[in-house]
């Protein structure tokens, strides 16, 4: 991606109102889920009318999804499904989030890769929701460490931050001098660190594998740190259902990715792993189309 690109893509300040995540947040807290779950329809519609990047970029990827073109319902039920995330998200994050609403599947396959004493790679991607590991978290005793980008974190993410007092505590941020020092100091420490890996900062390496039919970008970085530091991959997701609940899945990608060869041999294993990984992320948006919530053309510019 060029600087223009990152510039009209994911990577500029997010959209999001301050004073009206404060009035949500009163709402939520205050009178409770019920009364805050009324607003989620007219916000959903007013993202629709206003925000224009957001709408083109749900279109693009319902389409593709769909096999044929998106209608305005179907962007609206989209966006009013990241409405419903993001309501979701102030309960986990003080949580008074229900935890037997959680259904967890695979949760052995967590335990195994951690078990080996070097930590583990938990990936993600912008489906479904990442902040349910909150809850796990709180009843494991391994810690869990999340890598993220906060360059263009906007003051709506910062409120809802702000719930969680260790949620800060818990970031390891991507771009700084000691971030990979840290990554390794957790997994010496046999923690496990998550990352949700369908995003490229600015400037890292990608490779282009095939998602929903058509080329995609996807970053090397996350494969190459759990090959440079030898620590099994493990695949996350946690989709939400439709009474309110979460399908959480863990699933084994790797328990060791070797890169050997010359530069093209090594990027051809990379490109392998990143093919599994589209192919896993394609199955969760088959399951369930709305839970996607890369708001930027993803494809466009893979070729």
């Amino acid at each position: 991606m060029n600087a223009a690109g990152a510039k009209s893509g994911w990577m500029g300040p997010e959209r999001g109102s301050g004073p009206a995540m404060r009035l949500l947040l009163w709402i939520a807290l205050r009178l409770g889920y019920p009364v805050a779950s009324c607003l989620l329809w007219p916000v959903a519609l007013y993202y629709v009318a206003a925000h224009s990047k957001g709408r083109r970029a749900s279109r693009a990827y319902l389409t593709r999804l769909l096999g044929k073109p998106a209608r305005l319902p179907d962007i609206a039920r989209h966006l009013y499904a990241f409405c419903a995330i993001t309501l979701d998200r102030i309960f986990l994050l003080t949580g008074r989030f229900d935890s037997r609403k959680i259904h967890i599947e695979g949760l052995d396959v967590l335990v195994s890769a951690i078990d080996g004493g070097k930590g583990c790679f938990l990936l993600g991607a912008h489906i479904g929701s990442f902040d349910v590991l909150r809850i796990i978290g709180r009843h494991s005793p391994v810690r869990l460490r999340m890598l993220m980008y906060r360059r263009y974190v906007g003051m709506a993410t910062k409120l809802l931050e702000r719930l969680d007092p260790d949620y800060m505590g818990s970031i390891i941020e991507i771009g700084r001098p000691d971030t990979m020092l840290r990554v390794a100091e957790c997994f010496e420490r046999g923690e496990v660190v998550g990352a949700l890996a369908d995003r490229a900062p600015y400037g890292e390496k990608c490779l282009t594998v095939p998602f929903l039919g058509q080329p995609a970008r996807l970053p090397t970085g996350p494969l190459r740190v759990a090959a440079t530091l030898g620590v099994p991959v493990v695949l996350f997701s946690a989709l939400r259902r439709a009474d309110g609940g979460y399908d959480v899945r863990f699933e084994l990608l790797a328990e060791r990715i070797e890169l050997q060869g010359n530069r093209v041999e090594r990027e051809d294993i990379l490109r392998g792993w990143l093919g599994r990984y589209a192919a896993w992320m394609e199955a969760l948006c088959r399951r369930d189309p709305f839970s996607w919530f890369n708001y930027f053309d993803f494809w466009q510019n893979a070729a």
